[in-house]
């Protein structure tokens, strides 16, 4: 067709190509292509570049444009250049030549010039216009002059020019240059790589106004939006289209398979990246250099930004290209800001190669991190994905990283480093090192999984092989575990092992494991009733605080609370931060506050351990710290909260892992349950099975008097008083009988009250109350108030007079409320009403707000004959129903005295008695004299009428 022709069917079109729905955001481009098709129909040679990313559309606008100049007559011959053929001489223009019917003459003329091409030889790359004989690049050029003459108009394109060889663009090149006024248009598209640059500057590409280029960029938010519609709605689009924009960088492609994978995943209103994004992102990178390729498969293993620079230091990285080689990757939508948009980019990247690539590149970046100073953690994550280290600095960087993790809470990458470590191990020492380290990572989480590595760490320390910090690793174990025996012997020999060495650090923490011993098992050092020793004078200032809070700890459960214990407790939580080392001495010094009283103290450093332990993602420290909060909240009379968080301490790590220590936790659940009322809760704590090592332990004293409480008040009389004596027992043979921490004696005394033997019961509350010394009042108030049930009535109140003074000051709203209760009712037997009325409602505002309960009489009562002859029963109800003088009257009439015998003890008249009585009766919806006692004392007729 003659070009006046084709520029005529043009010039109807008002110079704007038609609409092509399938491209985004691509109709400038087109447009743009169409005015250089027009200004080459008029007879002026055109060149187009058009330029984007991969996943941008330009074999897509190519294949459009082409498509809508064919509709209009133009000629189209097409290439498209690969890296295989690039080496070819006129490769390109040999795909040009066959996708055109040729004469005869010209076709032969083609064929021979070509195979001139391949066997011409030359001191130039053979895909360098050098090595092409002069005469043989002229004759291609006058073939492909012919080639013009012959196809008017003429549209030539060439897809990814950046692999076309350059004896080809160069005889393009040169054709545009040489016939500027042919009805020619030349369309090359290229991406971006470190290479196209030059290729296309070698090729002499003509300037402005003959060649232009034409930029493909990412889609826009509208795009995105606009492709998310077709295919997920317009709800989801609008929701989606900011999300879907920040993951693919605006790429074409990738924004459709992102789309397919959603809809596949049938989940519209959430993007999911799946195979075929993965495989969008290998497409795109493949059909790069094999230097973007490498520079991307370094970018998914550094997987840090803050590093990039110094990938420039790499054997295989050109500092040269490396900034252009990023910013390729960033408009492909692969990065943004050195960081990969998506996870799921990287790592399609990092699977796509060999799990030994993977290795290699991982050793060789770490390598390249530790020798430019970068924090050993980072060069650790390397090293750890490599899974192998060959040399002992490599091993010493994943023990200083495991250390580091262990103190952040990346427990993760402790146990991580420390395997690959543990598997390099070339020596006894090393491997004892490394087992230790995984030992305590384990243990953190979980007791009863690294309880698996107590054999090897028992036959290390028997054999030597652990040194300095990490010989309190076997015995820690043992101990937790219930082995004290083993624990001593190992202990023993590390110490010999020790001295010979002359470690000084390990001789510090054995020092400190074997106060940790005495604290723990009593009988296998102080089982002769010797004080606790002193910690050497001569020993490590810094291992010497944490024994010595450990020896104080002994001394207290021996002597009882004293002011220097508190003292070098708060000195030890001051000094000494969480370690793996110092848990027991910082659980000895909390519980030296509590048993010191000093609440808001350890209050204070319960949370900071607390929220320590949980930063650290350690469980089984965590649950011994809310351990130890739940008995702060018991004595502080708030058993609710206690019973919870002992019950959060035993769901946090399984039962078998606790190990003597769940003698803490479930001791605080039965008082709790037990002072709660609880009493079906008490005895499902009772099913929990423990260790029978535990009972050798202090914590079994708790556990057995809690036992018995919660026995008792199941009505179990004579196992709580089993229980209560073997506490007594126990208590005196390890030197530890202090009431003020074990108050057995009126535990059991409590029992004897309940079988009515009062003359044994105050044998215990009197020789317990000589044991109490001043300033203990909560076990005071308890002592006096035991002992004023086996008093007659003028030195019971008297007792309870005392009791309450030292409740007061106690700060126990339980123990408080159970003495007033007491003093009520001993105040009503006094017959002062008012006083009695007041005590007893205040004991209930008090049992309410703790969550406990008062029953009739908190305590049992002394024999018939110590009582006076007054009303004792009676329900709780009747204080806030009958006034002081209808009380005086019902004390009488209940003892069977007449109305006129009532008048003349009070001093009334018989009209008042019966006025008095026919309220009462009222108030306690009852009918007659003879239900009066039935009402006081069966408690019926008093619940129904309140």
């Amino acid at each position: 067709m003659p070009a006046t022709a084709a520029l005529a069917v043009l010039e109807r079109f008002d110079g704007l190509p038609p609409r092509d729905t399938a491209l985004y955001e691509r109709e400038g481009q087109l447009s743009l292509l169409h005015c250089l098709l027009q200004d080459s129909l008029r007879g002026n040679t055109r060149l187009a570049v058009v330029s984007g990313a991969l996943g941008h559309g330009k074999t897509e606008l190519l294949d459009a444009f082409a498509a809508q100049a064919k509709r209009l007559g133009v000629v189209h011959v097409a290439a498209t250049a690969s890296r295989a053929e690039q080496p070819v001489p006129f490769g390109i223009l040999a795909q040009l030549f066959q996708a055109v019917d040729l004469p005869q003459h010209i076709s032969t003329r083609v064929s021979r010039l070509l195979d001139q091409a391949m066997g011409s030889g030359g001191s130039a790359p053979p895909h360098e216009p050098g090595a092409i004989p002069p005469q043989l690049f002229h004759q291609m050029g006058t073939v492909l002059h012919d080639l013009v003459e012959l196809s008017q108009p003429l549209l030539i394109s060439v897809d990814d020019v950046q692999y076309a060889d350059a004896p080809s663009l160069l005889c393009l090149s040169t054709l545009a240059r040489r016939r500027r006024t042919a009805p020619l248009l030349i369309v090359l598209s290229e991406h971006p790589s470190p290479q196209s640059a030059s290729v296309l500057l070698n090729a002499e590409l003509p300037p402005e106004p003959m060649s232009h280029r034409v930029l493909l960029p990412p889609l826009s938010r509208g795009g995105v939006r606009a492709l998310l519609a077709t295919r997920l709605g317009e709800s989801a689009a609008s929701r989606l289209a900011e999300d879907c924009l920040a993951v693919t960088g605006g790429n074409p492609l990738l924004v459709r398979r992102l789309i397919e994978d959603t809809a596949a995943r049938g989940e519209p209103f959430a993007l999911h990246a799946g195979p075929r994004f993965e495989r969008a992102i290998l497409d795109c990178l493949y059909r790069c250099d094999p230097y973007v390729r490498t520079v991307a498969r370094q970018m998914a293993v550094l997987d840090d930004p803050e590093y990039i620079p110094l990938l420039s230091r790499l054997p295989d990285v050109d500092p040269r290209h490396l900034s252009l080689t990023l910013g390729v990757l960033e408009e492909t939508g692969f990065l943004r800001e050195g960081a990969w948009r998506h996870p799921q980019a990287s790592a399609a990247v990092l699977h796509e190669m060999t799990a030994e690539e993977r290795a290699t590149l991982h050793t060789r970046t770490g390598t390249l991190l530790f020798k430019n100073g970068a924090p050993v953690t980072a060069v650790a994550h390397h090293l750890v994905a490599a899974s192998r280290i060959d040399n002992d600095c490599a091993a010493s960087v994943l023990l200083e990283a495991a250390e580091e993790g262990l103190a952040t809470g990346d427990t993760a990458l402790a146990s991580n480093c420390l395997s690959i470590a543990y598997q390099y191990g070339r020596s006894e020492q090393h491997r004892a090192t490394t087992t230790a380290m995984l030992f305590r990572t384990e243990w953190r989480a979980d007791p009863r999984t690294a309880a698996r590595r107590i054999p090897t760490l028992v036959e290390a320390a028997r054999e030597g092989h652990l040194s300095g910090r990490h010989v309190s690793a076997p015995v820690d174990a043992l101990l937790w575990f219930g082995r004290p025996e083993a624990a001593l012997d190992a202990l023993e020999r590390m110490e010999r092992h020790a001295w010979q060495r002359q470690d000084v650090e390990a001789s510090a923490h054995l020092q400190t494991r074997r106060a940790t011993l005495g604290v723990l098992y009593p009988a296998m050092v102080y089982g002769d009733g010797a004080s606790a020793p002193v910690p050497a004078e001569d020993g490590p200032r810094w291992a010497s605080s944490r024994s010595q809070v450990l020896s104080e700890l002994i001394r207290v459960l021996q002597v009882g609370p004293n002011a220097p214990s508190t003292l070098a407790a708060e000195q030890t939580l001051v000094s000494h931060q969480l370690t793996d080392e110092t848990v027991p001495s910082l659980a000895a010094a909390i519980d030296i506050l509590l048993i010191n009283g000093r609440h808001a103290s350890a209050e204070r450093w319960i949370d900071t351990l607390v929220s320590v332990t949980r930063k650290q993602s350690a469980s089984a420290w965590h649950a011994l710290f809310i351990s130890l909060e739940a008995r702060l909240a018991l004595q502080r009379g708030n058993p609710a909260k206690a019973a919870r968080l002992a019950e959060a301490a035993l769901a946090e790590i399984p039962t078998a892992s606790w190990g003597i220590m769940i003698g803490l936790p479930l001791s605080v659940a039965l008082e709790a349950h037990t002072l709660l009322g609880a009493y079906g809760a008490a005895l499902a704590q009772l099913q929990v099975p423990t260790p029978d090592a535990m009972f050798q332990t202090p914590l079994g004293l708790r556990y057995l008097r809690a036992r018995g409480r919660a026995l008792l008040g199941n009505g179990q009389s004579q196992a709580a008083l089993d229980d209560f004596l073997a506490v007594g027992e126990l208590a005196g043979r390890w030197r530890m009988d202090v009431p003020a921490v074990l108050p057995w004696r009126t535990d059991a005394a409590l029992v004897h009250l309940l079988r009515g033997d009062t003359t044994r019961a105050r044998e215990l509350a009197t020789e317990q109350l000589g044991l109490v010394r001043q300033g203990q009042h909560q076990v005071r108030a308890v002592t006096l108030r035991v002992l004023a049930a086996t008093a007659s009535t003028e030195e019971r109140g008297t007792l309870l007079g005392h009791a309450l003074e030292a409740a007061q000051q106690c700060g126990n709203p339980v123990v408080l409320a159970y003495t007033l209760h007491e003093m009520g009712r001993c105040d009503q037997e006094a017959g002062q009403y008012s006083k009695g009325r007041m005590a007893l409602l205040r004991a209930r505002q008090l049992a309410e707000e703790c969550g406990v309960q008062l029953p009739a009489r908190t305590l049992p009562e002394a024999p018939r004959g110590q009582q006076p002859p007054a009303v004792v029963g009676g329900s709780d109800e009747l204080v806030g129903m009958l006034s002081d003088a209808e009380m005086r009257v019902v004390a009488l009439a209940v003892r069977g005295h007449s109305n006129r015998q009532i008048a003349a003890k009070l001093f009334v008249t018989v009209s008042t008695v019966e006025q008095h009585l026919t309220r009462v009766y009222r108030k306690l919806g009852i009918k007659r004299r003879s239900d009066l006692t039935l009402a006081l004392h069966g408690g019926d007729y008093a619940r129904r009428a309140s």
